[in-house]
Protein backbone atom coordinates (compact mmCIF):
# COMPACT_ATOMS: atom_id res chain seq x y z
CA UNK A 1 0.00 0.00 0.00
CA UNK A 2 2.84 2.35 0.85
CA UNK A 3 4.46 1.72 -2.54
CA UNK A 4 1.19 2.44 -4.35
CA UNK A 5 0.73 5.65 -2.39
CA UNK A 6 4.25 6.81 -3.23
CA UNK A 7 3.78 6.01 -6.90
CA UNK A 8 0.47 7.85 -6.86
CA UNK A 9 2.13 10.93 -5.42
CA UNK A 10 4.91 10.79 -7.99
CA UNK A 11 2.40 10.53 -10.83
CA UNK A 12 0.36 13.41 -9.42
CA UNK A 13 3.44 15.61 -9.07
CA UNK A 14 4.49 14.72 -12.58
CA UNK A 15 1.11 15.68 -13.98
CA UNK A 16 1.14 18.95 -12.05
CA UNK A 17 4.60 19.79 -13.38
CA UNK A 18 3.54 19.00 -16.94
CA UNK A 19 0.43 21.15 -16.54
CA UNK A 20 2.45 24.11 -15.26
CA UNK A 21 4.87 23.80 -18.17
CA UNK A 22 1.97 24.17 -20.61
CA UNK A 23 0.63 27.32 -18.95
CA UNK A 24 1.12 30.58 -20.79
CA UNK A 25 0.30 34.18 -20.09
CA UNK A 26 -2.65 35.61 -21.99
CA UNK A 27 -2.76 39.17 -23.24
CA UNK A 28 -4.96 41.70 -21.41
CA UNK A 29 -5.96 45.26 -22.25
CA UNK A 30 -3.27 46.87 -20.08
CA UNK A 31 -0.42 45.26 -22.02
CA UNK A 32 1.41 46.29 -25.19
CA UNK A 33 0.40 43.02 -26.87
CA UNK A 34 -3.26 44.13 -26.91
CA UNK A 35 -4.60 44.58 -30.48
CA UNK A 36 -4.66 48.12 -31.85
CA UNK A 37 -7.65 49.98 -33.26
CA UNK A 38 -6.88 48.88 -36.80
CA UNK A 39 -6.88 45.22 -35.81
CA UNK A 40 -10.22 45.57 -34.00
CA UNK A 41 -11.59 47.35 -37.07
CA UNK A 42 -10.60 44.33 -39.13
CA UNK A 43 -12.49 42.09 -36.69
CA UNK A 44 -15.53 44.34 -37.08
CA UNK A 45 -15.72 43.45 -40.77
CA UNK A 46 -15.99 39.76 -39.87
CA UNK A 47 -18.94 39.88 -37.45
CA UNK A 48 -22.61 40.74 -37.89
CA UNK A 49 -23.01 43.27 -35.07
CA UNK A 50 -21.02 46.32 -33.89
CA UNK A 51 -18.30 45.47 -31.38
CA UNK A 52 -19.40 46.02 -27.80
CA UNK A 53 -17.59 47.97 -25.08
CA UNK A 54 -19.08 46.70 -21.80
CA UNK A 55 -19.35 49.12 -18.89
CA UNK A 56 -19.89 48.24 -15.22
CA UNK A 57 -23.55 48.34 -14.22
CA UNK A 58 -23.15 51.45 -12.08
CA UNK A 59 -21.31 53.50 -14.71
CA UNK A 60 -24.53 55.47 -15.21
CA UNK A 61 -23.93 57.02 -11.78
CA UNK A 62 -20.69 58.58 -13.02
CA UNK A 63 -21.39 61.30 -15.63
CA UNK A 64 -17.82 61.21 -16.93
CA UNK A 65 -18.18 57.49 -17.65
CA UNK A 66 -21.74 57.46 -18.97
CA UNK A 67 -23.19 60.97 -19.55
CA UNK A 68 -26.52 59.60 -20.79
CA UNK A 69 -26.92 56.98 -18.06
CA UNK A 70 -29.84 56.67 -15.65
CA UNK A 71 -28.42 56.26 -12.14
CA UNK A 72 -31.88 56.10 -10.57
CA UNK A 73 -32.68 53.05 -12.68
CA UNK A 74 -29.40 51.42 -11.64
CA UNK A 75 -30.16 51.86 -7.95
CA UNK A 76 -33.74 50.62 -8.34
CA UNK A 77 -32.88 47.61 -10.50
CA UNK A 78 -29.41 46.61 -9.27
CA UNK A 79 -30.73 43.41 -7.64
CA UNK A 80 -32.99 42.49 -10.58
CA UNK A 81 -31.33 39.51 -12.25
CA UNK A 82 -33.35 39.79 -15.47
CA UNK A 83 -32.42 43.45 -15.84
CA UNK A 84 -28.76 42.76 -15.12
CA UNK A 85 -28.59 39.89 -17.60
CA UNK A 86 -29.61 42.18 -20.46
CA UNK A 87 -26.32 44.13 -20.30
CA UNK A 88 -22.91 42.78 -21.36
CA UNK A 89 -21.15 44.58 -18.51
CA UNK A 90 -23.36 43.30 -15.70
CA UNK A 91 -22.65 40.18 -13.72
CA UNK A 92 -25.08 38.08 -11.70
CA UNK A 93 -24.05 39.88 -8.51
CA UNK A 94 -22.34 43.29 -8.11
CA UNK A 95 -19.34 41.85 -6.26
CA UNK A 96 -18.47 39.77 -9.33
CA UNK A 97 -17.71 43.02 -11.16
CA UNK A 98 -15.10 44.03 -8.53
CA UNK A 99 -11.36 43.44 -8.87
CA UNK A 100 -8.87 43.39 -6.00
CA UNK A 101 -5.17 43.94 -6.57
CA UNK A 102 -2.58 41.97 -4.61
CA UNK A 103 -2.01 44.96 -2.31
CA UNK A 104 -5.68 45.01 -1.36
CA UNK A 105 -6.65 47.99 -3.52
CA UNK A 106 -10.13 47.71 -5.01
CA UNK A 107 -11.08 48.61 -8.58
CA UNK A 108 -14.86 48.86 -8.76
CA UNK A 109 -17.83 50.96 -9.75
CA UNK A 110 -20.37 51.49 -6.97
CA UNK A 111 -23.98 52.68 -7.50
CA UNK A 112 -24.44 55.90 -5.56
CA UNK A 113 -26.05 59.18 -6.60
CA UNK A 114 -23.68 61.25 -4.45
CA UNK A 115 -20.40 59.44 -5.04
CA UNK A 116 -17.46 61.22 -6.63
CA UNK A 117 -14.36 59.91 -8.32
CA UNK A 118 -14.07 57.46 -11.17
CA UNK A 119 -15.88 54.30 -12.18
CA UNK A 120 -13.40 51.43 -12.29
CA UNK A 121 -13.73 48.73 -14.94
CA UNK A 122 -13.08 46.04 -12.32
CA UNK A 123 -13.61 42.52 -13.67
CA UNK A 124 -15.76 43.67 -16.58
CA UNK A 125 -14.34 42.81 -20.04
CA UNK A 126 -13.33 45.88 -22.06
CA UNK A 127 -14.41 44.91 -25.58
CA UNK A 128 -16.05 42.00 -27.35
CA UNK A 129 -18.41 40.51 -29.89
CA UNK A 130 -22.20 40.48 -29.66
CA UNK A 131 -22.53 36.99 -31.11
CA UNK A 132 -25.64 36.13 -33.11
CA UNK A 133 -24.38 33.13 -35.09
CA UNK A 134 -21.78 30.38 -35.23
CA UNK A 135 -19.82 32.51 -37.72
CA UNK A 136 -19.66 35.37 -35.19
CA UNK A 137 -18.30 33.05 -32.51
CA UNK A 138 -15.76 31.53 -34.89
CA UNK A 139 -14.50 34.98 -35.90
CA UNK A 140 -14.22 36.07 -32.26
CA UNK A 141 -12.42 32.93 -31.09
CA UNK A 142 -10.04 32.98 -34.06
CA UNK A 143 -9.22 36.62 -33.28
CA UNK A 144 -8.59 35.79 -29.63
CA UNK A 145 -6.33 32.87 -30.56
CA UNK A 146 -4.41 34.94 -33.11
CA UNK A 147 -3.68 37.67 -30.55
CA UNK A 148 -3.39 35.37 -27.51
CA UNK A 149 -6.18 37.26 -25.72
CA UNK A 150 -7.76 36.40 -22.41
CA UNK A 151 -11.16 35.26 -23.67
CA UNK A 152 -14.38 34.93 -21.69
CA UNK A 153 -17.74 33.66 -22.90
CA UNK A 154 -20.73 35.32 -21.29
CA UNK A 155 -24.34 34.20 -21.49
CA UNK A 156 -25.84 36.26 -18.81
CA UNK A 157 -17.83 35.10 -17.34
CA UNK A 158 -15.85 37.90 -16.26
CA UNK A 159 -12.11 38.54 -16.30
CA UNK A 160 -10.21 41.77 -15.91
CA UNK A 161 -8.91 43.26 -19.15
CA UNK A 162 -10.46 40.52 -21.24
CA UNK A 163 -12.12 40.08 -24.63
CA UNK A 164 -15.69 38.78 -24.39
CA UNK A 165 -17.98 36.73 -26.60
CA UNK A 166 -21.47 37.77 -25.49
CA UNK A 167 -23.99 35.07 -26.41
CA UNK A 168 -27.03 36.62 -24.69
CA UNK A 169 -28.84 37.30 -27.96
CA UNK A 170 -28.58 33.76 -29.34
CA UNK A 171 -32.18 32.92 -28.42
CA UNK A 172 -33.02 30.19 -30.92
CA UNK A 173 -35.14 27.32 -29.57
CA UNK A 174 -35.68 24.30 -31.85
CA UNK A 175 -37.89 21.27 -31.14
CA UNK A 176 -37.27 17.82 -32.61
CA UNK A 177 -39.98 15.22 -31.83
CA UNK A 178 -38.02 12.40 -33.50
CA UNK A 179 -34.55 12.90 -32.10
CA UNK A 180 -32.20 9.90 -32.31
CA UNK A 181 -29.21 9.97 -29.98
CA UNK A 182 -25.85 9.21 -31.57
CA UNK A 183 -25.14 5.50 -31.29
CA UNK A 184 -28.71 4.63 -30.29
CA UNK A 185 -30.98 2.31 -32.33
CA UNK A 186 -32.68 4.25 -35.12
CA UNK A 187 -36.10 3.05 -34.01
CA UNK A 188 -35.68 4.80 -30.63
CA UNK A 189 -36.79 8.39 -31.03
CA UNK A 190 -37.33 11.02 -28.38
CA UNK A 191 -38.68 14.52 -27.94
CA UNK A 192 -35.72 16.90 -27.80
CA UNK A 193 -35.09 20.62 -27.71
CA UNK A 194 -31.99 22.52 -28.78
CA UNK A 195 -31.37 25.78 -26.94
CA UNK A 196 -29.26 28.65 -28.23
CA UNK A 197 -26.37 29.76 -26.03
CA UNK A 198 -28.28 32.84 -24.87
CA UNK A 199 -31.52 31.12 -23.84
CA UNK A 200 -32.15 31.52 -20.13
CA UNK A 201 -33.97 28.88 -18.10
CA UNK A 202 -37.11 30.97 -17.69
CA UNK A 203 -37.36 31.30 -21.46
CA UNK A 204 -36.70 27.59 -21.95
CA UNK A 205 -39.36 26.59 -19.41
CA UNK A 206 -41.97 28.80 -21.08
CA UNK A 207 -41.23 27.55 -24.60
CA UNK A 208 -41.23 23.88 -23.62
CA UNK A 209 -44.40 24.30 -21.57
CA UNK A 210 -46.18 25.69 -24.63
CA UNK A 211 -45.34 22.48 -26.48
CA UNK A 212 -46.88 20.38 -23.72
CA UNK A 213 -43.56 19.12 -22.43
CA UNK A 214 -41.38 19.59 -19.36
CA UNK A 215 -37.66 20.29 -19.17
CA UNK A 216 -35.40 19.93 -16.14
CA UNK A 217 -33.11 22.91 -15.73
CA UNK A 218 -31.19 24.73 -13.05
Amino acid sequence: MKVLTTLSLLVTCGLATAWRSRQRCLCTSDQSCWPNASEFSQLQTQVSQPLIYPSPTASACYPTSDPSGNCTEVIEQRTNGTWRSSMPGSMEAPNLETFMFKNGTIDACYPNTTITGTCGQGMVPVIGVDARSVADIQAAVNFAVKHNLKLVVKNTGAARGSFVVWTHNMKNITFNPTFVAQGAPENETYDAVTLGAGVQWGEAYAAVNQSGRTIVGG
